[in-house]
């Protein structure tokens, strides 16, 4: 549901999304299945988080795969709300086993981005991109994911400081990712946000020049690396299905803009 976290960040709204979430009290996984597939929870949680007067003041960029060809493409949101935004979203939410019915957009079948590329760092890393002019550079790229594996030094270099965070770390590897009671959403929530207020106190505090960032985030990464290696993730399994999926991506066509 990363997604739905971006969106609410880019359109102010996270105070609404941990309500959402800490009412969705849904503790077993075959509970959980039965709701997103039986019963819309995904298209509800789109429907609720996205709403007419939405004005977006981050930009946002989200991945959404289309098949049989398994390419990608980037869609950009940005500004004043757009009706087609909902559309877009539920693409890029969907799975085929989580939907009774499949998604198109402009004649093609579509589903979730993160099958091609689950950590899009891609329309960032690219020079000149939407919101920074090709002789600037980003101060910051903050990756959040699930994937104790992931190292973002093997999949590409650059020159910007990347803070990688496997933000199951902060709740000690615990493999409940499909349990949505009230309880335990409760404490996750509770320790992501004294993981993140450390963390943000320790990259923000003091000197923030180029040098002093990217000395804090390697550091950062280093002491937690050993630890994320003792830990297999299922989000591992999706990585290795990147790789295919990149292989195809057509970078001269493959951002849009939805704004």
């Amino acid at each position: 549901m990363g997604i739905f976290s971006a969106y609410a960040l880019s359109a102010d709204k996270l105070g609404s999304l941990e309500c959402m979430y800490r009412n969705i009290d849904i503790p077993k996984k075959s509970e959980l299945f039965w709701e997103v597939f039986a019963r819309n929870l995904l298209s509800d949680t789109t429907d609720n988080i996205i709403s007419l007067g939405d004005m977006l003041d981050i930009p946002m960029c989200f991945p959404v795969t289309f098949i049989p060809i398994f390419s990608v493409r980037y869609y950009w949101l940005f500004g004043e709300y757009n009706p087609c935004w909902k559309k877009y979203i539920r693409a890029g939410t969907n799975f085929p086993f989580l939907r009774i019915f499949p998604s198109f957009l402009r004649g093609r079948m579509a589903m979730d981005g993160g099958a091609v590329d689950n950590i899009p760092l891609y329309p960032l890393l690219r020079k000149g991109n939407l919101f920074t002019p090709e002789e600037e550079e980003l101060d910051l790229i903050i990756v959040l994911h699930f994937d104790a594996r992931y190292d973002y030094r093997k999949e590409f270099s650059s020159d910007v400081p990347i803070l990688d965070i496997d933000v199951s770390i902060c709740n000690d590897f615990k493999k409940n990712h499909y349990n949505f009671s009230s309880q335990y959403i409760g404490e996750m929530l509770a320790a992501a946000e004294e993981y993140g207020d450390r963390i943000s106190r320790r990259v923000f505090g003091g000197d923030c020049s180029r040098e002093a960032l990217q000395k804090k985030v390697n550091e950062i990464f280093m002491e937690e690396h050993e630890r994320r290696q003792q830990h297999p993730s299922a989000d591992g399994l999706i990585s290795i299905l990147n790789i295919v999926g990149k292989a195809l991506r057509k970078d001269s066509a493959c951002i849009k803009k939805l704004y």
